[in-house]
């Protein structure tokens, strides 16, 4: 894969999960009329779901770059040897 690819990967993955992270801000998340309390159970779990998502998606990337700084350094050796 390209240079070009991992990035676009990147991003899509980074645009996704950061969507998703951010919409579970812990802050009356019960997806109906506001019932005025807010950090409820409800809540709570979404706020759980939104940090492992964000977890998740953080190792993600890190796995992403790690791929990405490989395929460099293969392309430098292939065109070194050349």
């Amino acid at each position: 894969m390209n240079k070009k690819t991992f990035l676009i990967s990147g991003m899509a993955a980074l645009l996704t999960f950061g969507g998703l992270a951010g919409c579970g801000d812990g802050v009356d998340q019960d997806n109906g009329m506001s019932d005025g309390a807010q950090k409820d159970a409800i809540d709570s779990d979404t706020k759980k779901e939104a940090s492992e998502l964000y977890s998740e998606a953080k190792q993600n990337l890190q796995d992403i770059k790690q791929n990405v700084e490989e395929a460099i350094k293969d392309e430098a050796a292939k065109k070194n040897e050349n």
